[in-house]
């Protein structure tokens, strides 16, 4: 019997930690790194995560766009879909740094040339801990042959250091720091906490 697998996972932005406490607007992509081990010595692959929100206003960026008609077809199928969709790169084999993913179920260019990376377009609005556990999984599954993964998150910020950091980035942003009610609400339904809870947290953090 097959065990479990334990693969973890590094982010990027402290804006996706502000998005899942419910400070601001989930993001709408964000890169990650897949390894096997707690001290990231063997990386086992990385992609990055993009969302409907994202996708849905580069479409709008590029739809008079005749040379990105490819590109804007791609955005529309999988905006009208729910399920991942992919997105991938190539390298030309003349390139000083060319490079092939090694996965075998990769679809191959008119060169015959398998792509360098690729993203996985999530069928969310915005990323969360799930639909990053979500990806890696399938990603795992797809590529990795790991039928039966479990998904840990590195650099986790807990929600204290989270709210820290989004105070400090309003007070060097505009030098206000304000937590309208839309914000509490927010960070109430986030936490399951009370408003009393949630504004002891907010008010801790200007002190800190």
């Amino acid at each position: 019997m097959e065990t479990q697998k334990n693969v973890y996972v590094r982010t990027e932005s402290y804006n996706l930690w502000w998005g899942i406490y419910g400070l601001c607007q989930l993001t709408g992509w964000e890169d990650i790194d897949i390894y096997d081990d707690l001290e990231r010595i063997n990386k086992l692959g990385s992609t990055c995560i993009c969302t409907k929100d994202y996708l849905g206003h580069v479409l709008e960026d590029l739809v008079e766009d005749p040379e990105e008609k490819c590109f804007i077809d791609q955005i529309k199928e999988y905006l009208n879909d729910d399920q991942i969709h992919y997105h991938y790169y190539y390298d030309n084999p003349a390139d000083e740094e060319f490079y092939q993913l090694p996965y075998p179920n990769l679809p191959l260019n008119d060169n015959g040339v398998k792509p360098r990376s690729f993203e996985m377009w999530h069928p969310s609005n915005g990323i969360n801990i799930a639909v990053i556990k979500d990806c890696v999984e399938v990603y795992c599954r797809t590529f990795l042959n790991l039928e039966d993964v479990q998904v840990h998150l590195l650099e986790s910020i807990n929600v204290d250091d989270a709210v820290a950091s989004y105070t400090e980035h309003l007070r060097n942003f505009n030098g206000n720091i304000v937590f309208t009610d839309n914000l509490i609400s927010e960070m109430m339904s986030k936490l399951s906490k009370s408003k009393d809870e949630v504004m002891d947290i907010l008010n801790k953090s200007i002190t800190r």
